[in-house]
């Protein structure tokens, strides 16, 4: 992914959702991304949008 960024008026409460047209990428909230982190959940990268 290049360049996406996040409306976050217009996600509302939406916590993982995945962008129309990626069957690869998910947006997680950063209390779903320390979850996982805290599991030790691995295969996953984290990148900021």
């Amino acid at each position: 992914m290049y360049g996406l960024r996040i409306a976050p008026t217009q996600v509302g409460d939406a916590r993982i959702f995945r962008p129309w047209g990626w069957e690869i990428a998910l947006i997680v909230s950063e209390s779903i991304k320390e979850a996982m982190q805290g599991l030790g959940v691995t295969g996953a990268r984290f990148e900021e949008v």
